[in-house]
């Protein structure tokens, strides 16, 4: 059965890609791609492990007071729970959502109940408005090809369990490694001179992976590809990287969440 977390992760996950679709929404692009290499069913249930996380607690605090809840995040996740009916929206949900203009969406999803879920939602989609592409497989595979290009800007989602700084015998498909991210670079190497955004979220320090190594690791990777970088930490375990390139981003989203945060643990 396809699942969600329900923690401390999708706060950090969606409240960042909320803001950054409305500063991309500001800067006036015709039509956005947005490529989500770990596509979520827009109708998953909670993961049954949820009541064991530390930090699901930030979670249900903030679903208990969406109501009155006043940012473009809590305000989004409140309309798609009623119109969606599920007990939490995927990425590409708060993206139709937010974006408000012409968009082409290109999901990635290799669990195939859960592409299965994803392929329901995206058939009731306007398509004067919306355009896709469903990818049933692992999103290395599809990067392989090219990406649309009749697009004024790009949103790259990555929402892997975690990023490994280190090259692994076994490497894990839920993770990303060094590896991928020269698949990333071959991609993005493509398209050109057109704005790009790039958020790779990851959630654990295990295997010697702290957060000040990750950074040292992933930064100049990008910085080689003409890509500056944000990020925001919401603790010493979860962090989820901006990358960006002929855009803009907001440079206080780190302070911003955790301000947010903080208000909704209160």
């Amino acid at each position: 059965m396809p699942i969600f977390r329900g923690n401390r992760g999708n706060l950090l996950q969606h409240w960042v890609l909320v803001e950054l679709v409305g500063s991309l929404r500001q800067q006036a692009f015709a039509k956005l791609a947005f490529i989500d290499a770990y596509s979520m069913s827009p109708t998953a249930a909670r993961s049954p492990k949820a009541a064991m996380d530390q930090t699901a607690s930030d979670f249900d605090r903030v679903k208990a007071r969406l109501a009155g809840g006043v940012s473009p995040y809590e305000h989004a996740w409140r309309t798609l729970g009623q119109s969606l009916r599920s007990e939490y929206p995927s990425s590409a949900a708060f993206v139709r959502h937010c974006w408000q203009g012409r968009l082409y969406l290109l999901l990635c999803e290799a669990d195939r109940p859960t592409a299965d879920q994803i392929a329901v939602w995206l058939s009731g989609l306007d398509e004067q408005s919306t355009s896709f592409e469903l990818h049933r497989g692992d999103w290395r595979e599809r990067f392989a090809c090219a990406m649309p290009t009749t697009v004024d800007a790009y949103y790259f989602s990555f929402d892997p369990n975690m990023y490994d700084r280190h090259e692994v015998r076994s490497p894990r498909r839920e993770n990303m490694y060094p590896s991928d991210i020269a698949v990333v670079g071959k991609t993005v190497g493509k398209l050109s001179t057109t704005p790009i955004l790039i958020q790779l979220s990851t959630y654990s320090v295990n295997g010697a992976n702290s957060q000040s190594d990750v950074l040292d690791n992933l930064v100049p990777q990008f910085t080689e590809l003409g890509f500056a970088t944000t990020y925001v930490r919401a603790d010493n375990l979860m962090m989820s990287f901006v990358f960006y390139r002929n855009l803009t981003v907001p440079s206080d989203l780190e302070e911003r969440f955790r301000t947010w945060l903080g208000r909704a643990r209160a």
